[in-house]
């Protein structure tokens, strides 16, 4: 429990619970202070208003008035007289002139004392004007029902305000508890993807917010470790294969030329040893080269460069080899598609893709380059109509080490298309098969922004 209460989430909802009663004592205050001065204010009109209008009646109209005031007032909280010039009481329910201006103004005044009502004092408002025959008219009204009014709305609004604080502290526990347990989960889940158990992943839930997001990002980041950690494992059992295959026949080899006088067979065993450590370090420095383009500064050399203008100087390039092939190579561009990345690492990309091409097309066959920009997103496209891959191995290819059962007869380290699609992710690129029936097509293609 202490621990929750010192948790984020619970001190989100305790900031959330004053930020509440502040707002809702404010909005309270508000409405008394609104209610206190209109009801009050309305009294001082109407006494104003009945004021003006009395002052000019003859004073026997004005004795009926007060007296039928006074009989109808069964609750007591009018006040009406009138005053001689010496201020005496004529008649009326009070005994003497409240100390006010006579102004016609009415006029607050703390304590009055009113005839026949068990002589209380009570906070009233006054209005005296002085009439044309020299009387002085004053016409009153009680606060205390007005100040009773008050003390009820004040009451209520502080009745109502516990429990509306109680709910919103509610919520909030109830929203900072549910946040709590989410993240005790995903600190758990944590915990054991760190003893071990990297296939768990973080709890994800529907409603797609800020928890949301940053486990479904996590969980990218920990697919993508686990990726390279498969990967990581077939590179060593690949790396133990290819060299450990190579390094044996050598190991043979020399063995054999040292048991055999002649120098002419030892210089051919020599020859073949040599074959065979160039092949093991063909295959170290094809791994380098893609831990380079993986694991290397991702953009520090990133620059405007041309597909159509590298992909035609490749043509250039490969059209030769090609032609001695008896292999038809043609180059469709579109000037220019510019792109923003490595211009040398692109181009060992295409010249993978296109290099593929040549060694797995027979003669009389053709190639295809291609540079288009579809969907305003730039594609670079290689076909050729080759031996192509068969359906079982098309989702293998782009794996490290791996050769077809028909392209174990070229020679090669299986490196070539893990390295182009290695560029391509570097470069937001999507390298990708299809069938060409006969042949392969392999596209790269920008990834949609």
């Amino acid at each position: 429990m202490r621990e929750f209460f010192r948790s984020s989430a619970a001190r989100l909802a305790l900031a959330f619970v004053l930020v509440t009663t502040a707002a809702t004592t404010a909005v309270f205050g508000l409405v008394y202070l609104q209610i206190r001065e209109a009801n009050e204010q309305r009294h001082r009109l109407i006494l104003e208003d009945e004021a003006a209008k009395a002052v000019n009646r003859p004073v026997d109209e004005l004795r009926l008035a007060f007296e039928v005031r006074l009989t109808h007032d069964l609750r007591r909280i009018d006040y009406a007289a009138l005053f001689g010039p010496d201020r005496k009481p004529m008649f009326g329910n009070i005994d003497a002139l409240p100390p006010i201006p006579l102004d016609g103004k009415s006029h607050y005044v703390a304590a009055s004392p009113a005839r026949g009502i068990d002589n209380r004092l009570e906070p009233a408002i006054f209005v005296a004007q002085v009439r044309p025959d020299g009387n002085i008219m004053l016409l009153g009204r009680s606060l205390l029902e007005t100040l009773a009014f008050r003390r009820i709305v004040l009451n209520a609004l502080a009745t109502q305000l516990a429990p509306m604080l109680l709910l919103a502290l509610a919520i909030a526990a109830l929203f900072a508890r549910r946040a709590s347990r989410r993240l005790t989960a995903i600190h758990d889940t944590i915990a054991q993807i760190m003893k071990g158990d990297i296939h768990l992943r973080l709890p994800v839930r529907s409603q797609n917010d800020a928890i949301d997001r940053i486990s479904e990002d996590v969980n990218l980041m920990l697919d993508e470790i686990m990726r390279l950690l498969v990967q990581i494992k077939g590179v060593s059992d690949n790396i133990a294969h290819d060299l450990r295959s190579p390094l044996a026949v050598v190991h043979a080899q020399l063995k054999r030329g040292l048991e055999n006088s002649s120098d002419e067979q030892l210089r051919a065993v020599v020859r073949q040893a040599v074959d065979h450590i160039d092949k093991a370090m063909l295959t170290v420095a094809a791994l380098l080269r893609l831990a380079e383009v993986e694991y290397g500064p991702k953009s520090s050399r990133f620059a405007l460069i041309d597909l159509s203008a590298l992909c035609t100087e490749l043509f250039e390039f490969y059209e030769p080899l090609a032609t001695s092939k008896s292999i038809k190579m043609t180059l469709e561009v579109q000037a220019p598609v510019q792109i923003l990345g490595d211009g040398d690492l692109m181009r060992e990309a295409i010249s993978n893709l296109i290099g593929n091409a040549i060694k797995f097309t027979p003669e009389a066959g053709t190639i295809n380059v291609s540079v288009t920009r579809e969907e305003d997103r730039p594609v670079v496209r290689v076909r050729d109509n080759g031996i192509g891959v068969e359906p079982g191995e098309r989702d293998k290819i782009f794996q490290r080490f791996y050769r077809t059962a028909s392209g174990h007869r070229v020679p090669g380290s299986g490196l070539g298309l893990s390295i182009a699609s290695a560029i391509a992710r570097l470069h937001d690129f999507d390298l990708r098969f299809d069938d060409n029936h006969p042949g392969a097509v392999f596209e790269m293609v920008a990834r949609k922004k």
